[in-house]
């Protein structure tokens, strides 16, 4: 599960919003947004907007192109070896 990190008004925001709602018809994708103003832990983020979490790890930032953000969660080497090979 993905967290975008988002300010209402930002217009690279709603665009990231849009990508990753792409992303998520197209590949299944989890996801979901969270106001910076509505959780002060995340207030360190606030010149980066967007910012795309993976639990507390940082994937991107201040991107809402739908190819930066299908990179940022696309699974590592060793995650895609593991499941090419059906191994669990």
């Amino acid at each position: 599960m993905y967290t975008l990190v988002v300010r209402q008004g930002c217009h690279l925001c709603e665009q990231a919003e849009i990508s990753l709602s792409q992303l998520e018809s197209e590949t299944g994708l989890e996801w979901r947004s969270v106001d910076i103003d509505s959780d002060t832990r995340l207030a360190s983020y606030s010149d980066i907007l967007p910012v795309l979490l993976e639990g507390e790890k940082m994937k991107a930032s201040l991107t809402s192109s739908k190819a930066a953000l299908a990179r940022a969660t696309r699974p590592g080497m060793i995650t895609r070896i593991k499941n090419s090979l059906q191994l669990n």
